[in-house]
């Protein structure tokens, strides 16, 4: 990942594992007073009063920033729903920080453009994600498959009575490939890559090792490989509550408005 305007406005300390014990050694703290543990998972983050119907309880951040204590340690910021910024200068900021964010590791780089290339590059193929696996995701495959596949045919004006199929090439990022939901997408569009497809391009993957323990990265990338090509289409459409679709959606349009650049 590109760091630099990170590195140029915030500052963080590296950490090789999740071990709390080593992090609390590694900022010198003594005291338990000088820690405030936010675990409770139930909580959202404002940067101005709100009133919400989320599930979340709204903690201010800058009552937080007046706190007494030298770490703050949060159990989770995971969901684009915890930290909620409102005010204009906090707002552009976030949003800077995510289109400037961006991944650069060349191999992994120069595998997606490879893969783009030979469905016939950008203007040919539409990217689709589906995300079918964990929690209310595997409850709702079907349901999430019949919502694609009618999204892209309403978008497809040329696909009528006459002309059934969709011409325009698919790259589907999955997390379960064998899904028999799966099935109603691929009856319905005949020209379906997924990243199984291209597993000779993936080769320079197995070089890419850890630089603390040496572990081949390959299983950890191909992952990202599926993220980045997915983005990579000339429209992009999402399974909704997904943060990896979500993602994908902000490289999509970060993509395709350096195009036009």
């Amino acid at each position: 990942m590109d760091f630099t305007f990170l590195n140029q406005n915030i500052k963080y300390t590296y950490r090789q594992d999740f071990n709390y014990s080593h992090l609390i050694e590694s900022l010198h703290i003594k005291n338990d007073n000088e820690v405030h543990n936010i675990t409770y998972d139930r909580e959202q983050y404002c940067d101005y009063s709100l009133s919400t119907k989320n599930a979340f309880d709204c903690v201010n951040l800058v009552e937080l920033s007046k706190r007494p204590e030298k770490l703050l340690h949060f159990g989770s910021l995971f969901s684009d729903l915890k930290i909620i910024a409102k005010l204009p200068k906090n707002a552009n900021f976030q949003n800077k920080l995510r289109q400037m964010l961006l991944p650069n590791n060349p191999t992994i780089l120069s595998i997606v453009n490879n893969i783009v290339n030979k469905i016939g590059g950008t203007d040919n193929f539409i990217g689709v994600h589906a995300r079918l696996g964990d929690g209310h995701f595997s409850r709702h495959q079907d349901i999430t498959i019949q919502n694609l596949v009618e999204t892209i045919q309403n978008d497809f004006k040329n696909i009528d009575d006459y002309n059934p199929y969709l011409s325009t090439k698919i790259f589907l990022a999955t997390d379960i490939k064998n899904s028999e939901s799966l099935q109603l997408f691929f009856q319905t569009f005949p020209y379906v890559y997924i990243l199984d497809d291209f597993d000779d391009l993936l080769e320079p993957l197995k070089s890419l090792k850890n630089p603390i323990d040496g572990k081949i990265m390959y299983e950890f990338l191909v992952p990202f490989v599926d993220l980045l090509v997915v983005s990579r289409g000339k429209k992009f459409y999402r399974t909704y509550s997904s943060t990896f679709s979500k993602y994908a959606q902000l490289l999509n349009r970060i993509w395709l408005e350096n195009e036009l650049e």
